[in-house]
């Protein structure tokens, strides 16, 4: 049988196999880089995520999941986290943070996290992860009480306006901002 390196190449051995496996741990490491090549350019171009200033996590910790599954705010686990959009996210199960990974700008909150009434009225203010809406399939974070009832009298016209000047406003975001 002839040998390459520590690898026995005979007629039970399958070249293709180790090719299939080479070629796949290329491919994974291609992936990775891309990843983080990637994210470090979305980071540099795209709005920040809010964080929670005292923990550094987006939402808080909680998990964005949760308002769509289980109709309310909930605090994810730190077995469960996943970094994306220069943040750490937590989630309360390994099904949460696969759907978040596979889709995350759908259960994401909307404006980064931002209070969506400050954001129509031209102000990056941070949302609070347990006042929130959700509204046609997108959640919406508000700083306040205050904010969430005036923005329920006339929410369509607000998030247009949001939606209008988001692009512009989150050109400035860098970091966790509005704290």
């Amino acid at each position: 049988m002839p040998q390459i390196g520590a690898m026995t190449f005979g007629r039970d051995c399958c070249v293709s196999s180790f090719l299939h496996r080479t070629g796949r741990a290329i491919l994974t490491l291609s992936a990775v880089l891309l990843c983080v090549l990637g994210s470090a350019r979305a980071g540099a171009a795209g709005p920040a995520v809010w964080q929670d200033p005292a923990t550094g996590l987006a939402l808080g910790g909680y998990d964005p999941l949760a308002y769509f599954t289980r109709g309310e705010p909930r605090a994810g686990s730190e077995d469960q986290e996943l970094a994306w959009g220069g943040a750490v996210w937590r989630f309360l199960n390994t099904g949460n943070k696969a759907a978040f990974e596979r889709h995350p700008h759908v259960y994401a909150p909307r404006f980064a996290g931002y209070d969506a009434y400050a954001i129509a009225n031209g102000r990056t203010t941070p949302g609070h992860p347990a006042i929130w809406v959700n509204h046609k399939n997108r959640i919406y974070l508000f700083h306040n009480a205050s904010n969430l009832q005036l923005w329920r009298e006339n929410r369509d016209a607000l998030v247009a306006q949001a939606e209008k000047i988001w692009p512009e406003l989150s050109s400035g975001l860098t970091s966790s901002q509005g704290e």
